[in-house]
């Protein structure tokens, strides 16, 4: 099973977010409001943005 994963890639993700907003009423995250509907893009992808540190 494992090898049939690993032989198979992947393909490119899309850029994308997650706001923490929720449409439900009872929730521990906050409501979604107008203000989330435009949530801007990244436009770097993760290799691009991560930077891993040695000690």
């Amino acid at each position: 099973m494992a090898e049939e994963i690993l032989f198979e890639r992947l393909g490119l993700r899309r850029l994308r977010t997650n706001p923490r907003v929720v449409k439900r009423k009872m929730s521990n995250f906050p409501v979604k409001r107008p203000e989330h509907r435009n949530w801007p893009r990244p436009t770097r992808t993760p290799e691009q943005t991560v930077v891993v540190l040695g000690s």
